[in-house]
C-alpha cells in the first residue's frame, strides 16, 4: 500500500465520496469545541484534514507514504493548525490525546489481516480521550458482483466513470481489473490509467495492483468491541441515511467510553 499512488495523480482524481468531507468537518467541530485535537491516519496529500486545519481546528495527519505527505506538505504550507507525521496507523506513538480519530476512503481496508484490524483499533482506542470519537468507512460487501465475478464475469475489466485531467496535462481515464478472493475476504484490484491525446488515442498506460479487505457489518461490530470500542452509529452514507439493504458504503462512528 505505500506510494501506491502518484501524489500528483491521486490529487488529480479528487478521490473520495459524495459528502464525506463535510461529514467529517462536522465531527471535527465537535472536537475542537471541547479543546481537543483530531487525528487522520492514511491521510494521503491531506484531502480531509487540511479543510479541518483550514476550520481553525487543529489536526495531525499520519502516513506511511513520505511523497503522500510531501505533497500534503506543500499544499498546507503556512498553516500552523495541522502537523505531518509519517508512521504506520497499525502502530504509532503520538504526545497527544485525541478527541476524534478518523480513517476516511476505506483506508482501513489497507489492513489485510484481523491481526492489524485489530492493532489499528486498539492504537487509535489508546490515543483518545475517554469519550473520544472514531469515524471510519469501508465499502459494504457486494455479494452479488462477487459472485458474479465468481461465475460469469470472472477477467472482465471495467472502465470508471469519468474522465480527469492528468498533471501532464492530457486528458486520463482509468480502467479497473478486480479478483476476489473469498477464503481471505480480499479484493485484489489492478488499475490501469491510460492517457489521451487530442484524437482520444492512448499515448500512455500505467499499472497499479491494490489490495484490500473487505468487511462485513457484523465483523466490525465485533472488531470495535475487541477494541474497547462502544459504537455510536453505522450510516448507508454520509447524508447519515440508514444502513440497509441497498447500502454500498458502511460509515461508522465509534467512541471510547468514558470509563475506557
Amino acid at each position: 500500500m505505500k506510494d501506491f499512488y502518484d501524489p500528483a495523480v491521486y490529487d488529480a482524481r479528487a478521490g473520495g465520496v459524495p459528502g464525506d468531507v463535510d461529514f467529517y468537518l462536522e465531527l471535527a467541530r465537535e472536537s475542537d469545541t471541547a479543546g481537543l485535537p483530531v487525528l487522520e491516519l492514511a491521510c494521503g496529500t491531506g484531502r480531509v484534514a487540511i479543510p479541518i486545519a483550514r476550520q481553525g481546528t487543529r489536526v495531525v495527519g499520519l502516513d506511511r507514504s513520505p511523497a503522500m505527505l510531501g505533497r500534503a506538505r506543500e499544499k498546507s504550507a503556512g498553516m500552523s493548525t495541522v502537523r505531518w507525521v509519517e508512521g504506520d496507523m497499525r502502530d504509532f506513538d503520538l504526545p497527544e490525546r485525541f478527541g476524534l480519530a478518523l480513517i476516511p476512503f476505506r483506508s482501513f481496508q489497507h489492513l489485510l489481516t484481523v491481526a492489524d484490524q485489530l492493532s489499528c483499533l486498539s492504537c487509535i482506542h489508546r490515543h483518545l480521550v475517554p469519550g473520544g470519537r472514531l469515524a471510519l468507512h469501508v465499502f459494504n460487501p457486494d455479494i452479488v458482483r462477487i459472485a458474479g465475478w465468481l461465475t460469469t464475469r470472472r477477467g472482465a475489466a471495467q472502465r470508471l466513470p469519468g474522465e480527469y485531467t492528468h498533471p501532464s496535462g492530457h486528458r486520463a481515464t482509468r480502467w479497473e481489473l478486480p479478483g476476489y478472493r473469498t477464503a481471505e475476504q480480499r479484493l485484489d484490484v489492478t488499475f490501469l490509467d491510460e492517457q489521451l491525446d487530442d484524437e482520444g488515442a492512448v499515448i500512455s498506460r500505467v499499472y497499479r495492483d491494490m489490495k484490500l479487505r473487505y468487511t462485513f457489518r457484523y465483523e466490525m461490530e465485533h472488531l470495535f468491541a475487541r477494541s474497547g470500542f462502544e459504537i455510536e452509529a453505522l450510516y448507508g452514507d454520509f447524508s447519515c441515511a440508514p444502513f440497509d439493504d441497498s447500502s454500498v458504503e458502511q460509515v461508522w462512528v465509534a467512541r471510547r467510553p468514558l470509563e475506557g
